[in-house]
């Protein structure tokens, strides 16, 4: 397989009404494309999600619902975001869980699907190879020394995104395919993490990125790793892991004192 630095990288972000896959939208969607290191294409627009932004939102993005209103909807863009990622290797923050079902949960309500491409997740690298510390984007743009012009708006966070990618590179192996394997690593390391902070056990689950299914909803990587995407959160009952940490501690002592 080809070396991903000599690939085109196409940057991928959405900003949305909320963090729920099945009920809120995309108002904002942006997509740049690199290569060799260049962008050679933008698209970035603003959509209807047929929703209020609320107050957190207008805050967060500086999106208010005066310049979404109206414009087209999501449909009016499904067939040539399909056409456009066909293929290609899509670069996102937090992508595997967050991006990525959204847009196919978008696809899904105009009767399409994410069509067959390659997912690489900044935020799973960055977690592997920054240790310690907080990993926003924002995070990430500075140490890297990566300029960001406005964040929390698509096309910037895409942009950003990518060039925090290439600034890895020395980091990251150069094959797209080992890189994938390390990802899918490093991403069931930061879930079994993530789970254990959450008390409960998700080893009953298959991770796999490139060769098996995400159990959370439908499936996400064929067994070439590519996209089939599927909602893959991985919230549970427990949502608070404050309490979840009590919970663990509470749990630990009743079993050390069933011995006494």
């Amino acid at each position: 397989m080809k070396k991903w630095m000599e690939m085109p990288l196409i940057g991928i972000d959405t900003e949305t009404t909320g963090l729920l896959v099945q009920e809120d939208r995309i108002f904002e969607l942006g997509m740049v494309t690199f290569e060799n290191g260049v962008i050679t294409d933008s698209f970035c627009e603003f959509i209807d999600p047929m929703q209020t932004l609320s107050d957190v939102i207008v805050q967060k993005t500086g999106v208010d619902n005066s310049q979404v209103s109206g414009k087209p909807i999501f449909a009016h863009y499904a067939n040539e975001l399909v056409t456009r990622v066909k293929g290609q290797v899509l670069v996102g923050y937090n992508l595997l869980e967050f991006d990525l079902p959204l847009i196919q949960a978008e696809l899904a309500r105009v009767g399409l699907t994410m069509p067959e491409c390659w997912a690489v997740d900044a935020l799973i690298l960055a977690r592997g190879v920054v240790k310690g510390g907080r990993h926003t984007l924002s995070d990430m743009a500075v140490h890297f020394g990566v300029p960001m012009e406005t964040a929390h708006r698509a096309n910037a966070d895409a942009e950003a995104t990518v060039r925090i990618l290439m600034a890895m590179a020395p980091e990251l192996p150069e094959n797209l395919e080992e890189l994938l394997a390390l990802q899918h690593h490093w991403w069931g390391e930061q879930r079994a993490k993530r789970a254990m902070w959450r008390n409960r056990d998700d080893s009953s689950r298959d991770i796999g990125l490139l060769g098996g299914n995400v159990m959370i909803g439908s499936k996400i990587i064929d067994d070439s790793g590519r996209i089939i995407l599927g909602p893959g959160y991985l919230y549970g009952q427990q949502k608070d892991p404050l309490r979840a940490f009590v919970g663990a501690l509470c749990n630990q002592a009743v079993e050390s004192n069933k011995g006494l």
